[in-house]
C-alpha cells in the first residue's frame, strides 16, 4: 500500500502522476473531481499537489479517512488515482495501473507515442516525432518553458537563412540542415506544452511567428543568394512574387481564425477549416489535390524537400517551386471562400 501511495507524487514527463490525472480531466472537460485519499496523505497532498493545481486554476474536492484507497472520483466514475489518465480513451479513461517504479518509463512512452499518433503527416509522425518527442521529454522533466524553446527554435531558423544567403553548395547544405533541424525542434515546444499543461495564447502566437520568421529569413537568404547569379531585376521579380503570394496565404488564414476561432495556431485552420470541407459540394479530384497539397506545404514537409534539394545542388529551384505553390494556394483558398456553400460551412465553425 505505501509504494502505490508513494507513486502517486513521482514525475511522470516533469508532473507527479496523481497532478497530471487531475490536469488531464479537467482539461477533457471534468470540473467536479473528487479526490479520495488515506488521512495520512493529507498533509504531503497540500505539499506537492495542491500548488500545481493552484498554478493551472484547477480546483477538487479532497476527501480522506483512514480506510480510503486512493482514487479520483468523477460524476458515476471511479479511477484508480495511481492509473494513467488517458482522457482520448472511452471511460473509464485509463489503461495502464502504475504499481511499481519502473512502469514510470511505461507511462511516459505512452504519452509521447499518443502525442505522435496524433500528429498529421507521414514525415512529422514517422521521422521529426521520432526525435523530436524524446527531446521534449527531457525538456519537461527540467522544467522549462515553452516559449524558451520557441525562441531557440527561432534563433536556429532565422540563423539557417543567414548561412544560405552566402551562396556556396556547402552554405546551401549547412543551411538546409539547419532548417531541417529547425522543423524537427519546431514541435518540442507545442509537445512540452501538451506534457506540462502550460499551453496559452501567448504561446500560439509565439509559435506562428517564429515559424514564419524562420520560413521568411530562409527565403530571404536565399533570394540574396540568388541575385549573386542573376540579374537584380530578376531577382526583385521572383523575391516580390513569392514574398507576396506567403502574405496572401497568411493574411487568409489568420482571418479565418480572428473570425471563426479563439485560436492562434495556423494548425487550427487545416482542422478547422480544410478538413472539413463538405465531400458533397466539391469535386473528389479539388478536394484530393487539397489533401495532398496542404501535406506538401507543411513544414516538416518541405524543410526536408529542401534539405534534399540542397543536397542535389539544386537549391535555388526552391524559388520558383514556391513560388508557383504560394499562388497556386491563394487561388484555391480564394475559391473555396467565394463558394455559398464553403462559406455556409465556414460561418458554422
Amino acid at each position: 500500500m505505501r509504494l502505490s501511495i508513494d507513486l502517486l507524487y513521482r514525475q511522470i514527463a516533469g508532473i507527479p502522476l496523481l497532478a497530471r490525472n487531475i490536469l488531464a480531466l479537467h482539461k477533457a472537460g471534468f470540473k467536479k473531481i473528487t479526490v479520495r485519499l488515506p488521512n495520512a496523505e493529507r498533509e504531503r497532498f497540500n505539499r506537492k499537489i495542491a500548488p500545481i493545481l493552484k498554478k493551472h486554476s484547477v480546483s477538487v474536492d479532497l476527501v480522506v479517512g483512514e480506510t480510503l484507497e486512493a482514487s479520483i472520483l468523477l460524476p458515476g466514475i471511479v479511477i484508480p488515482a495511481n492509473a494513467l489518465v488517458e482522457t482520448k480513451l472511452p471511460s473509464p479513461f485509463y489503461r495502464l495501473v502504475i504499481e511499481k517504479p519502473s512502469q514510470i518509463a511505461v507511462a511516459e512512452k505512452r504519452l509521447m507515442e499518443t502525442i505522435r499518433m496524433s500528429t498529421p503527416g507521414p514525415v512529422a509522425k514517422y521521422l521529426n516525432k521520432r526525435i523530436s518527442l524524446p527531446i521534449s521529454l527531457r525538456i519537461s522533466r527540467l522544467g522549462i518553458h515553452p516559449n524558451y524553446i520557441t525562441l531557440a527554435n527561432m534563433v536556429l531558423g532565422i540563423f539557417s537563412g543567414i548561412v544560405v544567403a552566402r551562396g556556396t553548395y556547402p552554405d546551401y547544405l549547412l543551411g538546409a540542415f539547419l532548417f531541417q533541424c529547425a522543423s524537427i525542434f519546431d514541435g518540442c515546444d507545442g509537445e512540452v506544452a501538451k506534457l506540462s499543461f502550460t499551453t496559452s495564447k501567448f504561446g500560439q502566437y509565439f509559435d506562428s511567428l517564429s515559424d514564419n520568421g524562420a520560413l521568411l529569413s530562409f527565403f530571404i537568404g536565399l533570394i540574396a543568394a540568388f541575385n549573386l547569379e542573376h540579374a537584380p531585376i530578376v531577382t526583385l521579380g521572383l523575391g516580390a512574387l513569392l514574398l507576396a503570394g506567403l502574405a496572401g496565404l497568411l493574411w487568409q488564414m489568420i482571418s479565418f481564425l480572428k473570425k471563426h476561432t479563439q485560436s492562434a495556431s495556423l494548425a487550427t485552420f487545416n482542422r478547422e477549416y480544410l478538413a472539413k470541407l463538405p465531400a458533397e459540394h466539391f469535386s473528389p479530384i479539388l478536394l484530393k489535390f487539397i489533401h495532398y497539397g496542404k501535406m506538401l506545404m507543411s513544414k516538416d514537409c518541405f524543410s526536408l524537400a529542401f534539405f534534399f534539394f540542397a543536397l542535389v545542388g539544386l537549391l535555388p529551384w526552391v524559388l520558383y517551386i514556391a513560388t508557383f505553390g504560394t499562388w497556386v494556394a491563394n487561388g484555391i483558398l480564394l475559391y473555396l471562400k467565394l463558394q455559398p456553400r464553403a462559406v455556409a460551412q465556414d460561418d458554422a465553425v
